[in-house]
């Protein structure tokens, strides 16, 4: 899904350049047929180009590892250490995904009941044929003049009044096929409805397609000043489907200004060039790295890997979670490098974003080949969230100071201090952080199998220092 997100990203952001490119460059010109394929290559450049990332510009080539393998995390950015509960995450993927359905549905199925319109126009119609052995489908109704695909419809009125011009425009429709370009073009608007240059680039397709049918009705021989006044009084009074190619449109002024314009000077075709860097700007753009919440896996490589050394320098201390689960730092180092899978790094936003307060100093995920252990956070003089109805948990360490708060809110979880448990009202306020040995916290299953209901909220092991050991 998140995939499919960031492909509409990318093929928006495309489409905004594309369609800035053929506005400022071509749309002026009356190089109508060069302008369609244009438009047609950039529809399709819009919707396969984010589908791959070039790494052109910044790829590096991988070598194997075959020594040590180390992460420096000295630009990790932060100060104090905060844990708070697990906070409930809002599903924005999966919002984003049902209105982006949505809005689909509700665009196809306007198109749907639109061409189910076309054909009951077109089956209730009379087939006649012309002298020119062209073929027209006749209705009662008052509708403008159009074409879809093969078939010509017109009113009878239109038909008595013998407009030949009329006649010519649509056969000038169903000659270049027009109604395949606008099949393509009204199933991306119902992928892109939510993004305004799918729509414009639609009606930038269509304006062309009246120009290189206006084009032909005059290169027939038909009077330009008689052609402009027919257009003028058509464009009033009668009913037009939006899905097929209409005699009179819009943009009307548009036409009778492209009909009067002297044709572009063919060197201008160089303005088609301009393409080529928009195209390798893009390029360029989808090159970087990849937007994704998640953490960037590292790559496996063959050979012999030696001991894996994570540094965190500024004196910091990233969150470490090994097979899901929060493990200290000396624990991690125990691990046994044969044994590891992956090694993921997430800073700032990303590591914030996924595990709230507990990333701020950056998160170190490690996935092993085979996982059998339970959670545990160990470690000298920290501490971990814990899980269940703990309300708030929260430890500061201040900078160039020994001194250190823990607080508990509600619900606290069972203390155990040198092998002994501690009542309730227990204050581990009451202990100096200079007196402790170690520090360990248990949770979830760990913690309840290990001491029953009573570790529901979690333990927290505290070994003293013995007297000698104190400064």
């Amino acid at each position: 899904m998140e995939l499919f997100l960031f492909w509409l990203l990318r093929a928006s952001v495309l489409m905004a350049l594309f369609y800035g490119l053929y506005k400022f460059f071509l749309a002026h010109t009356t190089f109508h047929n060069v302008n369609r394929f244009s438009l047609i290559c950039m529809l399709l450049v819009i919707s396969v180009l984010p589908l791959f990332r070039f790494n052109f510009i910044l790829g590096k080539k991988r070598e194997p590892l075959t020594g040590a393998f180390s992460t420096d995390l000295s630009s990790i950015p932060v100060t104090e250490f905060v844990v708070t509960q697990p906070r409930v995450e809002i599903p924005w993927t999966h919002i984003l995904i049902m209105l982006f359905a949505i809005g689909f549905l509700f665009t196809f199925i306007r198109y749907l009941i639109g061409l189910s319109q076309i054909a009951v126009i077109i089956r209730n119609s009379e087939k006649k044929m012309l002298p020119d052995q062209t073929v027209l489908w006749v209705t009662d109704k008052n509708i403008s003049p159009f074409s879809w695909m093969k078939y010509m419809i017109l009113s009878r009125g239109e038909l008595s009044a013998d407009n030949q011009a009329v006649i010519r425009h649509e056969r000038a429709h169903i000659h270049f096929r027009h109604s395949v370009d606008m099949i393509f073009f009204d199933l991306f608007t119902c992928i892109f409805w939510f993004n305004p240059f799918s729509w414009l680039l639609r009606r930038e397709i269509q304006s062309v397609h009246e120009y290189q049918a206006d084009e032909k009705v005059l290169s027939e021989g038909i009077d330009s000043k008689q052609y402009q006044l027919l257009l003028i009084r058509k464009s009033v009074g009668e009913y037009k489907f939006a899905l097929a190619n209409n005699f009179r449109q819009r943009d009307l002024h548009k036409r009778i200004d492209m009909m009067k314009k002297d044709k572009t000077n063919r060197r201008l075709k160089w303005n088609y060039a301009m393409v080529l860097p928009v195209l390798f700007l893009a390029m360029t753009a989808l090159s970087a790295p990849k937007l994704n919440a998640k953490a960037e896996t590292t790559e496996n490589f063959p050979g012999d890997v030696g001991k894996v050394t994570l540094r965190a320098g500024g004196g910091k201390h990233p969150l470490y979670i090994v097979d899901e689960k929060i493990v200290s730092e000396a624990e991690m180092q125990k691990i046994n490098a044969a044994e590891i899978e992956s090694v993921s790094v997430l800073k700032n936003n990303s590591a914030i974003g996924m595990y709230g307060n507990k990333g701020k100093e950056g998160v170190i995920l490690i996935t092993t080949k085979k996982s059998n252990r339970d959670a545990l956070s160990t470690g000298t003089g920290t501490m971990d969230s814990l899980r269940g109805d703990v309300k708030d948990l929260i430890r500061r360490t201040q900078e160039n100071s020994a001194q250190n708060l823990v607080r508990i809110l509600e619900n606290p979880p069972l203390i155990i201090v040198d092998g002994e448990k501690m009542p309730k009202d227990f204050e581990l306020k009451s202990i100096l952080p200079d007196e402790i040995q170690s520090m360990s916290v248990l949770k979830d299953k760990s913690a309840i199998e290990m001491y029953g209901d009573e570790g529901k909220n979690g333990v927290i092991i505290i070994t003293k220092k013995i007297p000698d050991q104190n400064p």
